[in-house]
């Protein structure tokens, strides 16, 4: 499947509410798509109320794939990565994974995500 991290960052930042109409949501005030708790790839990174509070949209960004990449290749399944995301005694985690599976068009929650990867050859 091309395009996995940009269609799982997506979904991730869609369902977090960074796309939502409310300009002061955690996840748009702290330029934090993904809603990251922690950004342990920085020496000295600034946190808002338990999350991390990136400096752009970019910086933010750039963490929410890399985290992604992350449990990516340590062979997390979809239902892994979400459960873990948004653990379900804070959240609704079934349909975190239901609304996951159908923005990002897996049916396999619990085949590791490594196997929806692919690459191309480029001239």
């Amino acid at each position: 499947m091309t395009d996995l991290l940009f269609k799982l960052a997506s979904a991730i930042a869609s369902e977090e509410g960074f796309f939502g109409g409310d300009p002061n949501s955690r996840p748009r005030r702290d330029h934090n798509p993904g809603d990251l708790r922690a950004a342990p790839w920085l020496q000295h990174p600034k946190h808002d109320g338990g999350f991390w509070a990136a400096g752009s949209d970019a910086e933010g960004i750039g963490g929410l794939y890399h985290q992604i990449a992350l449990d990516i290749a340590r062979g997390m399944t979809l239902r892994q990565l979400i459960y873990a995301w948004a653990p379900p005694v804070e959240n609704n985690s079934v349909k975190y994974l239901e609304d996951a599976m159908r923005r990002v068009g897996i049916t396999a929650a619990d085949t590791p995500l490594w196997n929806f990867l692919d690459i191309v050859s480029l001239p």
